[in-house]
């Protein structure tokens, strides 16, 4: 007789990505002799054959999910997942990413799942977008949060936007923080990564890890840093992800003349190399769940520089564990990496204090713990 937990775990696909590191850290870290698992997603993206490495767990691949809203595919993907959680009978079913919420929470509820469970990673809306197009995805959380047993955010800011917006009571929501694997970040100092580039020691690193999209708004950096390198000519700029924007960033770089000094590297599966020969790490997005390059780039000890938009001020404090700027704001982005470099030695000094806070509240065993405790919890 099996007395496992029967557990389901959805995301849209698999690139590399906070909420995607987040769900694969919990899968191959939840103990498997507690836990029947397995994974559906869209089995496209860099960290697939990493999801395929996870021993004693079960995947699921729905080809036709992605991100991307399209009435036909999505309806078709929500078929897909209706048929495999009516024959599984699973005991919990975790959501991750907007779509794979959308779908998988509403299968889930037709399907009279016991627990349903959604990671926030970041919100569907920001204050970018169109008001109505802002509050249509407002309302459609609040329907959401009303078949959901028990939401997870990444941010205890996040989980006050929920409350403050009233799209679920706090009794249902749990702030369990992404956790980073600091063994991995905490190796020692690495500067072959600059070497590879072609830097020398004199020369000023400033880096940004991400996607190239939107959200992260590399755009607002390269017009930052094109300020910036006026007054610091020997700084470089690299871009570590790749994303839909790289052809409208050459150009850009191109056009500012910029292109002996911003650097395009594309996906790096180990980043910490990256991180560890950085002068100065800097996030420009226009929205974030939290920051997951943050809490590595702290790991580090680097010194950061962010946008101050959803949860990004609970672990960078402008002056205390880093510096903030406002979103979309070229001059005062410009402004705080200038300061930074001008003051490295304080930057530094107060980078350590981030750093601290990390190994606090980051540590992936932690995130899987307490996700664990969520999951026993709430077993009927």
């Amino acid at each position: 007789m099996n007395n496992k937990i029967k557990l389901l775990h959805i995301i849209t696909h698999l690139p590399i990505g906070g909420a995607q590191d987040n769900t694969l850290y919990t899968i191959e870290l939840l103990n498997k002799k507690k836990y029947d698992i397995s994974l559906c997603c869209n089995f496209s993206g860099e960290l697939v054959e990493r999801a395929k490495k996870i021993k004693d767990i079960k995947l699921i691949n729905i080809p036709i999910l992605s991100r991307d809203v399209n009435l036909i595919n999505d309806t078709r993907a929500f078929l897909a997942l209706y048929k495999i959680i009516k024959k599984e009978d699973y005991d919990i079913i975790h959501t991750h990413s907007s779509k794979a919420g959308f779908l998988g929470r509403i299968a889930s509820k037709i399907n009279k799942v016991p627990i349903i469970i959604h990671t926030v990673h970041g919100f569907p809306f920001n204050d970018f977008m169109n008001f109505f197009k802002k509050n249509f995805y407002i309302l459609i959380e609040k329907l959401l949060a009303n078949w959901t047993d028990v939401l997870i955010t990444v941010s205890n800011l996040n989980k006050k936007k929920i409350i403050d917006l009233g799209i679920s009571k706090k009794d249902k929501i749990y702030n369990i923080y992404s956790g980073i694997d600091l063994k991995i970040f905490d190796r020692k100092n690495d500067r072959s990564f600059k070497k590879e580039l072609k830097l020398g020691d004199n020369e000023i690193l400033i880096g940004a890890v991400g996607r190239l999209s939107g959200q992260k708004d590399p755009i607002t950096l390269i017009r930052a840093f094109n300020l910036v390198s006026k007054k610091f000519p020997d700084a470089h700029l690299v871009f570590v992800g790749d994303g839909p924007l790289r052809n409208k960033i050459t150009k850009m770089i191109k056009k500012l003349k910029l292109t002996s000094k911003v650097h395009l590297i594309g996906n790096v599966h180990n980043t910490w190399p990256v991180y560890h020969s950085l002068d100065l790490f800097v996030m420009s997005s226009i929205y974030e769940g939290l920051g997951r390059s943050i809490t590595e780039a702290l790991s580090c000890g680097v010194p950061v520089v962010c946008t101050a938009v959803e949860g990004v001020p609970e672990i960078i404090k402008n002056g205390e564990t880093g510096f903030l700027a406002e979103p979309r704001d070229i001059e005062g982005l410009a402004n705080s990496i200038i300061y930074s470099l001008q003051n490295l030695s304080v930057a530094k000094k107060i980078a350590l204090e981030g750093r601290k806070f990390v190994h606090k509240n980051f540590d992936v065993n932690k995130m899987v713990q307490e996700i664990d405790s969520v999951y026993q919890n709430h077993i009927i």
